[in-house]
């Protein structure tokens, strides 16, 4: 017996979040983010000039239709903002109707998905064209200023502050005559810190024992404990793939394995958990292992040291474009573009087409960063695997035998798989043979009905068969890395006019942007390298402006909810000012003086009163300060995909915890053996990894798979674009997948199974412990006992009136209390 949920009890025993769905998009918005302005002018203009101008620019506008500036673009009427199947300018490069543009060759896949995101998007197009041009503006911007030590500020509560951070807290608060709210209590506290350095929840020994500490140091000790966990590196190693392309395929429209991708995910996991000082960290990312001297056979590079350059070559790239030329521009205008927003806080990709309209990066600054990649290997065009850049990893006498080991079994399972096909294709022969026998003779053929159908079944299995070119695809490898290398002969780049790598100028030296400055001279690129070492040594030298600014403010963010500069990837001019500029300051001198430490920041930051307040409002100060900019009470927000999904795993007792290595599905039913071979959109997840945290999920480009959906529908990250807010969208389609979901019945009914033998009262007591973090109290009692009643008579009613098998009622009716729990605001909120 299979009742259909009732959404009125659900509704009724806990609040749930509030769903909107917006449906009017204003065609050509104006006034949307900065990250969207950013991704025009970055990705869409310079298609847009290198591939409509000639024909539809400001000198020649066949058609009457103009793309090159935003008046023409809502003149010609060719884009539906939010609609690209509406939008004429998108069905025309999609060829897909009488109009096909370019007609001389369809545009490259990368540069057609590039258009319908801006589209679906919104169609944004920022208040200025192309002729508008800035290239020394806000040279004088607060961000590229040195970072100055702080003195303590003014304030006249001098019992309020248990830190140097509350002090600047408190200082902003009394100037704006605001009061901070109460302290959480140690339910709330313990359930909000847990989430936030492991992304799970606290079990009901860790609460009780935190509950009934009253030691002065109770709360700094459980802080060190969630610190020294291997679930922090998990949870924080994720908020840093968030600011690369990282995921474990690549190409535009098809999910291509790259099956040592994982090597990446691994290093930055480890790297957080061993607390890596963060100029350490990127120096590995971005200049690599250090080149070994000649004859220097001990010096070789470790795993980690090669493995970390995956932040420069895991990518969206179009591999296997005819284009080679765009694609190696394309290829290092990304690389650009994620050492500036991530790293810098810099929308460096808007200065491919001209100097930045905004901020003070010259179109010269962006081509000599640019020929710093160019003169990088990242992607190769021998490489079936991605086309992305593979290392061997350093030999051992252990790796050789167990390669040597699989090889030899590996060639022994191709012969045994080659003369099964062999078996296999003679059967289909006499198949195929007695079809045709069988069609030949009509009188036969109405005898032989059923043998046909059989015949045919045979038929269509074998048109699908790819055991032995997937058995092939599977030889085994020493193992590899993505990794990248020197070119041979490194080169600096050439300005492409419009971002055409066809239409090229003048050279320019490989360097870095003249208007940053750490108050020494910009370093001069060695003739046989690329610059990827002195990039990073800039990068992190304790005095440049940007790099312990842009971090400490994205931990910041990460346990606030919102950053000290709320726009965490643009520190410019278009990006917003910060609300405490001391403290931001404070915190990026401190965390320099303290070894670059990721643990000690947040530990400093966890330990300080304002991150310890409730998050109860006040209306005197919601009429000052609705939006909280200035942290006088905690932020209240949902919980990121990734952590919905481990929390219920954790609550069902369900979660695999197992750690590391490959987690693609790379079965014969999953990858389709036609070159490029790709993962089918139906690829199913390996039941050795279904359970396991969602950070160790196989991650596609694209859409993620059916068995971790939940990802697709609570604004997960886009492995193709560089993330460090993420949205959290409230739309129908997730209440609908929180009360049908067969991930979120399944959980629930192993809570129930979990929990029985208990009384009702206990019963509820435990669940409520175990997923809300705190006793249960009378109104959970009272909502409980109505919410069973309501489903035992319910479920009863409906029995008498079938003949069905019988079900255990109580696990029927307990399952739905699990799972309305789950479905709750409380549960989906970090408080």
């Amino acid at each position: 017996m299979d009742m259909k949920y009732n959404a009125h009890m659900i509704s009724r025993l806990i609040p749930i979040v509030r769903f909107a769905l917006c449906l009017n998009v204003v065609v050509l918005s104006q006034a949307q983010s900065a990250l969207q302005m950013d991704f025009f002018e970055s990705k869409v203009r310079p298609v847009l000039l290198s591939r409509c101008s000639t024909c539809h620019g400001e000198k020649v506008q066949m058609g009457n239709k103009q793309f090159t500036t935003i008046e023409g673009m809502n003149a010609s009427g060719a884009v539906v903002a939010g609609d690209p199947s509406a939008s004429s300018l998108v069905k025309a490069i999609r060829y897909d109707g009488k109009h096909k543009m370019p007609p001389a060759a369809k545009l490259p896949d990368a540069e057609i998905t590039v258009l319908e995101k801006w589209v679906r998007d919104g169609a944004v197009w920022p208040d200025t064209d192309s002729t508008k041009v800035a290239g020394t503006a806000g040279a004088g911007h607060w961000s590229l200023q040195p970072v100055k030590k702080q003195s303590q500020p003014a304030f006249t509560n001098t019992a309020w502050p248990r830190t140097d951070i509350d002090s600047f807290i408190l200082s902003k608060l009394e100037e704006k005559k605001l009061s901070p709210a109460i302290d959480a209590d140690k339910h709330t506290l313990l359930r909000r810190l847990t989430l936030d350095l492991t992304g799970l929840l606290p079990t009901p020994n860790e609460i009780s024992r935190f509950v009934e500490d009253n030691s002065p140091k109770a709360f700094e000790t459980v802080v060190d404990r969630l610190l020294a966990s291997p679930a922090y590196g998990e949870r924080w190693g994720r908020h840093w793939l968030d600011v690369t392309y990282w995921a474990d395929t690549t190409g535009v429209g098809r999910r291509i394995p790259l099956p040592s991708a994982w090597r990446y995910r691994d290093y930055v996991i480890r790297s957080y958990a061993t607390d890596k000082p963060y100029n350490q960290f990127l120096l590995e990312q971005i200049a690599g292992p250090t080149p070994r001297k000649p004859k220097d056979k001990e010096s070789e590079p470790s795993e980690d040291a090669l493995a970390a350059t995956g932040f420069l070559v895991l990518g969206p790239w179009a591999w296997f474009s005819l284009d080679r030329e765009q694609m190696r521009l394309d290829v290092a205008d990304l690389q650009v573009d994620l050492i500036g927003r991530t790293v810098m806080g810099l929308t460096m990709g808007c200065a491919r087409c001209h100097d930045h309209k905004f901020d003070p990066i010259t179109n010269k600054d962006y081509y000599a960063m640019a020929g710093i990649f160019m003169s990088t290997k990242t992607t190769s065009r021998t490489n079936l695997e991605g086309g992305v850049n593979l290392v061997r990893l350093p030999e051992t006498t252990k790796n050789a035998r167990d390669h040597a080991d699989a090889l030899a079994a590996w060639e022994k399972h191709v012969a045994e798989v080659e003369a099964a096909d062999k078996v296999f294709k003679k059967e289909q022969e006499t198949v195929n043979k007695r079809i045709k026998e069988l069609k030949n003779d009509p009188a036969a053929l109405k005898e032989a009905q059923a043998e046909l159908v059989a015949l045919k079944k045979k038929t269509e299995f074998a048109g699908d068969r790819q055991i032995l070119s997937f058995t092939k695809y599977m030889r085994p490898k020493l193992p590899e890395v993505y990794a990248a290398e020197e070119m041979e002969y490194p080169e600096d780049a050439r300005v492409a006019f419009r971002g055409d790598a066809h239409q090229l100028g003048e050279f320019v030296p490989r360097g870095l942007p003249k208007a940053i400055s750490n108050g020494k001279p910009l370093p001069e690129i060695k003739k046989g390298s690329s610059g990827r070492k002195e990039l990073a040594e800039w990068l992190t030298d304790p005095n440049h402006p940007l790099t312990s600014r842009v971090y400490v403010n994205r931990v910041w963010h990460h346990m606030f909810g919102r950053g000290i500069v709320t726009s965490t990837e643009n520190f410019g001019t278009r990006g917003e000012m910060p609300t405490h500029p001391e403290l931001l300051d404070y915190l990026a001198a401190r965390f320099v003086e303290q070894g670059w430490s990721t643990k000690k920041l947040i530990r400093e930051i966890a330990l300080s009163r304002v991150y310890q307040l409730a998050s109860k409002p006040n209306p005197q100060n919601d009429e000052i300060d609705a939006a909280n900019q200035l942290f006088w009470r905690s932020n209240r927000r949902r919980l990121e995909a990734e952590a919905i999904r481990d929390v219920v795993l954790q609550a069902s007792g369900h979660l695999d915890t197992k750690s590391g290595g490959p987690t693609l599905p790379l079965t014969a039913q999953n990858v389709h053996t036609i070159a490029p071979f790709f993962l089918e959109d139906d690829s199913r997840i390996a039941p050795e990894v279904k359970y396991r945290r969602t950070v160790y999920q196989p991650i596609m480009r694209n859409s993620q798979m059916d068995d971790i959906d939940i990802l697709n529908l609570f604004d997960f990250k886009d492995p193709d674009q560089i993330v460090g807010d993420r949205s959290s969208t409230t739309v129908p389609t997730q209440m609908l997948y929180l009360m049908n979901s067969p991930f979120l019945k399944e959980e629930s009914r192993r809570m129930a199974e979990s929990t029985g033998g208990l009384k009702d009262q206990n019963r509820v007591s435990k669940i409520i412990l175990e997923t809300l973090n705190r006793p249960a109290s009378q109104r959970d009692f009272d909502q409980a006992g109505q919410f069973l009643s309501d489903f035992r008579a319910a479920f009863e009613k409906q029995a008498s009136k079938q003949s069905s098998q019988p079900v255990d009622l109580d696990i029927e009716v307990w399952a739905r209390y699990c799972h309305a729990i789950f479905a709750s605001s409380e549960f989906l909120y970090r408080r």
